[in-house]
């Protein structure tokens, strides 16, 4: 059988996209996907393989989105301005796609997914090797912040943080306070 006209991989995934955005992760399947695209389930597997194909592809456009969007947001700013600019960016994202976001932490087994990932990874270090974290600590100082805007995402998603205060004042505060943690430290090797 042939493909549907109309039905691209590309729609495929923005549809899925949106789907997992508005209804959460967990409810994409093939049948809730199918109904969006408004083709029969059977159909959904002229275009790809399963499931796991389609979350995969999610999890790899939540990363790349992630990264492009720091990319973006950073240039040519200095060293503080573009961390802060990355961790605002980072948060707004995760209340702006959670599905997206939860998306973009699955199928790390797939090769695609884990090099996106890692892409996302060595664009934080390139903003935190302008604060001189040395080579042995920036793991470390890179899976700090990371969680820290993890925390952030997920708390207001969850919509934990219920105090008058802006969300984006209390990030940039955090995130001051660990750097300034990070640039000042002692040795803390065990």
């Amino acid at each position: 059988m042939s493909p549907r006209m109309g039905i691209t991989q590309e729609k495929i995934i923005d549809t899925a996209a949106a789907l997992v955005d508005e209804e959460g992760f967990s409810a994409l399947t093939i049948a809730t996907l199918s109904k969006r695209l408004n083709i029969r389930p059977p159909s959904l597997y002229n275009h790809v393989s399963g499931l796991q194909e389609i979350q995969a592809a999610l999890a790899e456009k939540g990363l790349t989105m992630l990264r492009e969007k720091g990319i973006h947001v950073t240039e040519g700013l200095d060293k503080e301005g573009a961390v802060l600019a990355f961790a605002k960016q980072y948060v707004q994202f995760v209340r702006e796609h959670p599905g997206l976001y939860e998306a973009a932490f699955s199928h790390m087994e797939d090769k695609k997914v884990r090099s996106e990932a890692e892409r996302l990874v060595e664009f934080v270090q390139s903003i935190m090797t302008r604060f001189g974290v040395k080579e042995e600590e920036m793991t470390h100082v890179v899976r700090g912040l990371r969680s820290l805007l993890h925390g952030f995402g997920d708390i207001s998603n969850k919509k934990g943080f219920q105090r008058k205060e802006q969300l984006e004042e209390s990030v940039s505060y955090a995130v001051k306070l660990y750097i300034s943690g990070v640039l000042q430290k002692e040795d803390l090797s065990y």
